[in-house]
């Protein structure tokens, strides 16, 4: 048994193909820790005129049937493994019960499907509104179950240097000792955010590469001190589509993410909801503390 910070897992569920991932890889990595599961499927009540009362599903209607199915399948996905799975069944918005249930787990994970364009920006993503505000770690996947199964070989861990990826650095770690993996520390330098002091002749592949080094260098010293050793890598262009680039090569990517809102999240984006929305392998994010601020 591998002893892990994940004592509690959370596995969200609609009963869609989109989620086999998620729950393959929970179920494995419960077997492989000795973590407990939760399997969670909320009947969204934004999407329907419910007939519950206080929150509690109509067990007679077609909707609590398949949501009944849905958490089922994790069961019995467990009793394959000699696990046993808690399932939950409730009305609400499904990101707000996610989150809410996050504070009394370990972690999270979920299922995603990438979208782009306008219909991202209409339909939204439970898994990016989760990532955004969860109180525990959120790992997401998307696509088919792996052919290997769970497996944590090779670590990528992205940092800007900023304290935001503190946490996310700890935990990759943490995570590349107890399974022995090899960890990888990625610093993408974004032109963008070179400030015009800097903007001089030359001074902007200077400056990215200074900032860089010491990103990776801080990540590389942290593992010496876990007996964890650390390759470093640092490039330029889009921090997003440079990790989903070198998401291909890895078993997992660990990275650090802030809750955002309203306009400051629209205007701003997030790194971390973009590469777990593409990324070639599953995406564990971590929250940076920060203090408290309402859903949107």
């Amino acid at each position: 048994m591998i002893t892990t910070p994940y004592r509690n897992i959370l596995v969200p569920t609609d009963g869609s193909d989109n989620t086999k991932a998620a729950i393959s890889y929970a179920l494995d990595l419960a077997k492989v820790t000795g973590a407990e599961v939760t399997a969670l499927c909320v009947n969204d009540e934004s999407n329907y005129a419910t007939t519950a009362v206080d929150d509690v599903p109509d067990v007679g209607s077609h909707l609590y049937q398949a949501s009944e199915a849905a958490v089922n399948y994790v069961v019995e996905q467990g009793r394959m493994r000699d696990l046993s799975v808690r399932p939950v069944i409730i009305n609400g918005i499904p990101s707000r019960e996610i989150i809410e249930a996050s504070g009394s787990h370990d972690l999270i994970v979920m299922g995603t499907i990438g979208r782009t364009g306008l219909a991202h920006l209409l339909l939204g993503s439970v898994a990016e509104k989760v990532i955004r505000f969860s109180a525990c770690p959120v790992l997401v996947l998307h696509g088919r179950p792996q052919a290997d199964g769970f497996a944590v070989h090779r670590i990528l861990i992205p940092t800007d240097g900023s304290p935001n990826t503190e946490p996310a650095i700890r935990h990759g770690l943490l995570l590349a000792q107890t399974f022995q993996a090899e960890v990888t520390a990625l610093s993408v330098g974004d032109v963008r955010n070179v400030p015009s002091s800097a903007r001089g002749s030359g001074r902007i592949d200077q400056y990215l590469t200074e900032i860089g080094r010491n990103a990776v260098d801080h990540v590389a010293e942290e593992g010496r001190k876990l007996s964890v050793d650390v390759r470093t890598s640092i490039v330029t262009g889009s921090p997003s589509e440079e990790i989903i680039k070198a998401s291909d090569h890895y078993d997992l990517v660990v990275m650090g993410t802030v809750g955002r809102t309203g306009l400051a999240h629209l205007r701003l984006g997030s790194v971390a909801e973009r590469t777990a929305r593409h990324a070639r392998c599953p995406v564990l994010t971590v929250r940076a503390p920060r203090p408290a601020e309402p859903m949107q």
